[in-house]
């Protein structure tokens, strides 16, 4: 931490022409303007000593935390009756004190989770490619990416996992389940699986390697009427260079009206979700940003780089969060489409990272983001996490989803991706009206 630091060189002069000001202003009765009266009063000694004093007491008003927190550490080394660990009480202390802002977003990440969310971010990491999900309290592949490490191995959809090189996740959060599986290049990870009809554990041995995120999925919907759909399932740096080749993908199809998919997509990295809604939006604002301050910050789209203007639906859900929540709302309110499916998340809060001295960090809510008509999305609870307001972005067209629908392509049952194939099949057919001579 950078200490404030005082020096009298050069003081002397200051409070001489301090002095003179003073006779000009009359004092406040704030604390801070009695302390300057005060200063005043005195002789010009005294108010070197006084200036002293009163930059020692701001330090001390700065520092008392710390000093706190080392005095209660000094404690337990010397008294408590087992061997401590200082790195895990110090993170549990960072912990607890973030936890009591009550904001589910401002967090502490050690290193491991700073460099997975780092990993996320960029879209590459090392591991096995497989996409996994907690249900019904077992750690489930949701699915291996094509042509990854876990998919050349065998590894398939609704596979359990029950162990990580023969330990036993049961219990644990997918997160941490993540961080068992990914690791160094070349190095190996055994799996052990259970698999739907096959009676015997599977063990499978899988060897890490350069993983890249497909965060684009391009599906045509309606080849006769060039009806295409684009899932994006997050928005790290890849996002954005990714969602262009799969519009381009559809167009060597006969794209003409478009849906972008994104339901259960939690969002990801502000200037991506600009980008994106740069690629549908050409020329107005994307997100207003009100910082700690209250003062508005305006993100417009960059010109020059939105794809053909395409009759285009958003389809969102309850999962729906954040940077999807900012393409959504950019979306509705420069109303370059209309938006099916259900109330989004609610989430209109912006973190920074910043990084700590040992790479672990800290992820702060700096500033909060309304959509470009001023709405503010956010969902509000209360300290025991009680919805007080619901926030999110309310569709144009509100369908719930069928109850029988277990994945996001099962296209039998997905009621949303139906009635968004319905709408722009009945804009495709709808008899064009000339206009007046």
């Amino acid at each position: 931490m950078r200490k404030r630091r005082f020096s009298s060189s050069g003081l002397f002069p200051l409070l001489i022409t301090l002095a003179f000001l003073a006779g000009f202003f009359l004092p406040d009765l704030t604390s801070g303007g009695l302390r300057r009266a005060l200063y005043a009063a005195q002789t010009v000694p005294q108010r070197v000593s006084l200036a002293l004093q009163m930059e020692q007491d701001s330090q001390q008003n700065y520092l008392w935390p710390v000093g706190l927190f080392w005095d209660a550490l000094s404690q337990l080394r010397n008294q408590y009756y087992q061997p401590i660990n200082e790195k895990q009480l110090t993170y549990a202390a960072i912990r607890g004190m973030l936890a009591a802002l009550h904001d589910p977003y401002t967090r502490f990440m050690d290193p491991n989770e700073y460099r997975s969310m780092q990993e996320d971010t960029r879209g590459n990491f090392f591991g096995i490619g497989a996409q996994l999900q907690e249900k019904e309290g077992q750690i489930v592949i949701y699915r291996p990416i094509e042509g990854s490490p876990a998919d050349k191995a065998g590894v398939k959809s609704g596979d359990v996992i029950v162990e990580v090189d023969r330990k036993p996740v049961a219990g644990m959060r997918v997160d941490d389940v993540v961080k068992k599986i990914r690791g160094p290049r070349g190095t190996k990870v055994e799996l052990t699986l259970r698999r739907k009809g096959t009676p015997n554990l599977l063990h499978i041995t899988i060897v890490r390697d350069l993983i890249t995120s497909p965060v684009a999925y391009a599906f045509m919907e309606d080849e006769k009427l060039g009806i295409g759909r684009i899932r994006l399932e997050q928005f790290n740096e890849k996002c954005d260079q990714l969602l262009v080749q799969k519009v381009r993908e559809l167009e060597g199809k006969g794209l003409q009206a478009l849906i972008l998919d994104l339901r259960y997509n939690p969002g990801g990295l502000l200037n991506v979700a600009v980008d994106v809604a740069s690629r549908f939006i050409d020329n107005g604002v994307v997100v207003l940003i009100q910082e700690k301050n209250g003062q508005i910050t305006r993100l417009y789209t960059e010109r020059g780089r939105a794809i053909k203007p395409y009759p285009l639906v958003v389809l969102v859900n309850e999962w729906s969060a954040s940077a999807s929540e900012i393409v959504a709302g950019a979306v509705r309110d420069n109303k370059r489409g209309i938006i099916i499916g259900e109330t989004t998340f609610g989430k209109g809060l912006v973190q920074t990272i910043f990084q700590l001295q040992d790479n672990s960090a800290v992820a702060i809510t700096t500033a909060k983001y309304l959509t470009p008509s001023g709405y503010d999305l956010n969902r509000k609870v209360d300290a025991d996490g009680n919805e007080i307001r619901r926030g999110g972005i309310q569709p144009d067209i509100v369908v719930k989803q069928s109850e029988e629908m277990t994945d996001i392509e099962d296209r039998e049952h997905d009621l949303q991706l139906k009635k968004a194939v319905e709408y722009l099949r009945e804009k495709l057919t709808a008899p064009k009206v000339a206009s007046a001579p």
